[in-house]
């Protein structure tokens, strides 16, 4: 999984503050061990279990904006002061949880994240404060003034998502919630709220802003989406022009079509991480 699936997956988890995790009860891995992986052929791996999580050549800057991904960080751009190396430096984790790594009542990995977040605090000794600056943003809205919707935009039957995570629940099976296709042009979601919805299309590449929910739909919803990309990963992973793009709809166009939806620039007031202190981990 990459950690930008990751990143849409953990929509929902708690926002950072001056303290971060303030009031929080603390979890922690029981067992750790970091190594810097310097293969440069290395593909970034994730695979969580009940007992543990495994995570390969993924930088620390990568875990930081998973582990702290909230309602109000939503883009890497939104953390700043990191060093160079936080980005550069790729590494491979094993982490063994004494308890089982079960989901949250909504359905996310809560318990998961907190012990990513102790893991950064502790072994990094990694401390954060939060900014707040106008910058721009999309506003996600209705495009149609009468409130009529998109066919490819329907609510959800999937209210209660506890334990129907799309990452392991079977590629035949109705009951799962969450972004299967995330990184191409076919998108399909079950169980997302307005929000979490907004939250992912943050991190796409052909919108790379914050995303504010100004579409007034409640509750869960599922979609399908279908667009050209605008962008494609290159061959070092990194983002370059798709040839194709002008080949058929492309996102923008795609959610007024198909879903009734539209991204409107605007600006607002977001906040931002900053990174005070952070150190680089000796290997065990």
């Amino acid at each position: 999984m990459t950690s930008r699936a990751v990143a849409v997956m953990t929509c929902g988890i708690l926002a950072a503050s001056t303290v971060i995790a303030q009031g929080q009860q603390r979890v922690t891995f029981e067992v750790v061990s970091i190594r810097q992986n310097t293969d440069a052929g290395a593909k970034p791996g994730w695979v969580t279990q009940p007992s543990g999580v495994t995570i390969t050549a993924y930088s620390f800057f990568q875990l930081i904006a998973i582990a702290y991904d909230s309602p109000s960080i939503q883009t890497r751009e939104q953390i700043l002061g990191s060093p160079s190396w936080l980005k550069s430096d790729r590494f491979d984790i094993v982490a063994k949880a004494d308890v089982p790594l079960t989901v949250d009542e909504t359905g996310r990995p809560a318990r998961l994240l907190g012990m990513l977040r102790s893991l950064l605090e502790d072994r990094l000794k990694l401390r954060m404060h939060t900014e707040h600056k106008e910058a721009s943003v999309y506003l996600l809205t209705l495009a149609n003034k009468n409130g009529t919707l998109g066919s490819r935009l329907r609510k959800s039957k999937l209210q209660d998502c506890t334990g129907l995570d799309a990452t392991v629940a079977p590629r035949d099976s109705p009951q799962w919630c969450g972004w299967r296709g995330f990184g191409s042009g076919h998108y399909t979601i079950q169980g997302f709220t307005m929000e979490d919805f907004a939250r992912g299309l943050a991190s796409a590449w052909s919108i790379g802003r914050p995303l504010v929910d100004r579409t007034g739909l409640s509750g869960r919803w599922d979609l399908e989406l279908e667009f050209i990309p605008t962008f494609v990963p290159g061959q070092n992973s990194g983002p370059i022009e798709n040839p194709s793009a002008d080949s058929g709809p492309d996102m923008f166009s795609a959610l007024r079509d198909q879903l009734g939806l539209r991204l409107q620039a605007g600006k607002a007031t977001i906040e931002y991480l900053v990174i005070d202190h952070v150190e680089k981990p000796a290997p065990d």
